[in-house]
């Protein structure tokens, strides 16, 4: 028992350490990324510059929801947001939200009107 008992405290605070690192949000490096992003638009003169605003702007959201979110939703979608070798807080966020059921509601359609 005396012997099991360091390796008891070590398992421990190791449980506890990664716990902690699981509450924060992961640190991507998204500027790979954004550098491979094509342009998608013949008027996107820079498409590295609005895939860097928008992995900042998600990665802002994720923050404000990150240690809301149920852990099981945290590692699966920072797991999905890196397949692939192209990591993306914008991937994260989407994945977050729609495991969350939180995704941005359509704009209903208008019903036609008979004359």
């Amino acid at each position: 028992m005396r012997a099991c008992l360091p390796n008891c405290l070590l398992l421990s605070g190791v449980f506890l350490m990664c716990t902690a690192a699981a509450q924060q949000l992961p640190r991507l490096d998204v500027e790979a990324t954004c550098r491979a992003a094509p342009r998608l638009l013949a008027e996107d003169a820079n498409p590295f510059d609005g895939c860097m605003r928008d992995e900042r702007d998600a990665q802002r959201q994720l923050q404000e929801m990150w240690s809301g979110a149920a852990a099981a939703h945290r590692q699966a979608c920072a797991e999905e947001a890196q397949i692939g070798g192209t990591p993306s807080y914008v991937d994260m966020l989407t994945c977050l939200q729609m495991a969350q059921g939180n995704t941005p509601a359509a704009e209903p359609r208008r019903r036609r009107t008979p004359n």
